[in-house]
């Protein structure tokens, strides 16, 4: 049975909290001060804690510090009926779980308490990621002998002048990265594996069979971030790596992870780390670019509304303009993607951002439940509330790694400029939809 122990001194909440996970078939215990709620910690080793900011003696803060001492992955969620954005954001920077604010929404209690839990199944996942690494030892001395077995899904080209191809790659070796889902919230992991030429980038799940290779013909949603999905196969966030690969060039590539691409600091640095512990290898075969050879536009350029554009252009490149409200104001910023080493440098570092106006919204949908003080760049009214920007021009920085993602789903190198104004994943799907119906010959997906 599952234990949940409740530190708050008001009685009413005690009560309220304790009918409904009683009546879920948890085990509730009680504590009214930090001190007390310290020592029944350590005796009955709680599987979620929740802690009131404001107890007699100390304080929750101080209590949830020395509950993460003795427990370092509990489970802790902080509840307070006088807590503000400052504290909300004080308390996930010292390792809380989640914070609720009083009077609770016990539909919201229920979900943060059920999400939570799920920790431990993903630990075993996590485990599970390991063996998939450690039984395959031959992929660590020289993946290609094992991988050739697979022949399934080959994507076939038809690849004229090298002049606009390029060489197609994997990585050397298999890796595993382990991180938070950004929108689920849910403590996860990633393993990849190299793949033969001509396999394509393709995303596959833990606990089911088969892959949904990552190409847009495959896209479920653009609600926040970019998610594909094929039959019973789902990839949740996946823009940040996919920029990642877009920058490393490789094309070949097996991705297995829990419905979710976890996210390391809100940027690409950590996958750029990740991609360079594994290597990056060139193949035999080649992969055409495609030729962007005359103007595509969605949008009103004219009329001050958002719009995308791609025009014809020497090499892939990205210009993006976003207005915010001032201090913020207005931002631009131009990449050129020449080397992997431009894009760790100047676009992977760009972290996820959001608005405090849109928490609730996106909490409602089920998304950003994997924010925290170090993943996330929380603004209100123009003002940056938890951090300091890596740039000045961060935030479009961030769109264009966005972009690089959501481009690299047409399973090729990009040879254009995209120039955007205040677009989202929406519009990056419907521009890369636009140019895969003008440029590309019809072909089946994998």
């Amino acid at each position: 049975m599952k234990k949940v122990l409740i530190i708050d001194d008001e009685k009413n909440i005690q009560v309220s909290l304790a009918s409904v996970f009683e009546d879920e078939g948890y085990k509730v215990f009680f504590s009214t001060s930090g001190e007390e709620g310290i020592e029944k910690f350590k005796n009955i080793r709680p599987d979620v804690t929740f802690i009131d900011i404001w107890l007699p003696g100390i304080d929750g803060l101080e209590t949830l510090k020395r509950i993460l001492v003795i427990d370092p992955v509990q489970i802790a969620i902080m509840i307070s009926g006088h807590g503000n954005i400052t504290t909300a954001v004080r308390a996930l920077k010292e390792g809380a779980y989640d914070f609720l604010e009083k009077p609770l929404s016990i539909d919201k209690v229920t979900f943060i308490m059920q999400r939570g839990l799920q920790y431990k199944k993903v630990l075993e996942e996590n485990r599970k990621l390991r063996y998939l690494l450690s039984e395959n030892e031959a992929m660590n001395q020289g993946a290609q002998k094992m991988i050739k077995k697979d022949s399934t899904g080959r994507i076939e080209f038809e690849v004229g002048d090298t002049q606009y191809s390029r060489k197609q790659k994997t990585v050397k070796v298999g890796n595993i990265f382990y991180g938070i889902g950004l929108h689920s919230g849910v403590k996860t992991g990633m393993a990849i594996k190299p793949l033969p030429e001509g396999k394509g980038i393709r995303f596959e799940n833990i606990t089911e069979n088969g892959y949904v290779p990552a190409r847009v013909e495959y896209i479920e949603s653009t609600n926040y971030a970019t998610s594909i999905r094929k039959d019973e196969i789902e990839a949740k966030t996946i823009e940040h790596f996919m920029a990642t690969l877009h920058a490393f060039g490789i094309t070949n590539i097996a991705i297995k992870i829990n419905k979710e691409v976890p996210t390391g600091d809100g940027s690409a640095s950590k996958f750029c780390e990740f991609i360079q512990k594994a290597g990056v290898v060139d193949q035999n075969e080649y992969i055409p670019e495609i030729v962007i050879s005359k103007s595509l536009i969605i949008g009103n350029v004219k009329g001050g509304d958002k719009f995308i554009r791609v025009d014809p252009h020497d090499f892939f490149s990205v210009h993006y303009t976003a207005e915010f409200p001032e201090p913020l104001g207005k931002m631009n910023f131009e990449f050129n993607l020449r080397s992997s080493e431009d894009f760790e440098k100047e676009i992977a570092p760009a972290r996820t951002f959001g608005f405090v106006e849109d928490i609730n919204k996106m909490s409602e949908m089920g998304l950003a439940e994997g924010g925290r003080i170090n993943n996330f760049i929380l603004i209100d009214k123009g003002r940056v509330l938890n951090t300091k920007l890596r740039f000045n021009d961060e935030l479009v920085r961030h769109k264009i790694l966005d972009i690089m993602g959501d481009f690299y789903l047409l399973g090729r190198p990009i040879r254009g400029k995209v120039t955007a104004y205040k677009t989202g994943h929406f519009d990056n799907i419907q521009m890369v939809n636009l140019i895969k119906e003008t440029f590309l010959d019809k072909q089946s997906p994998q």
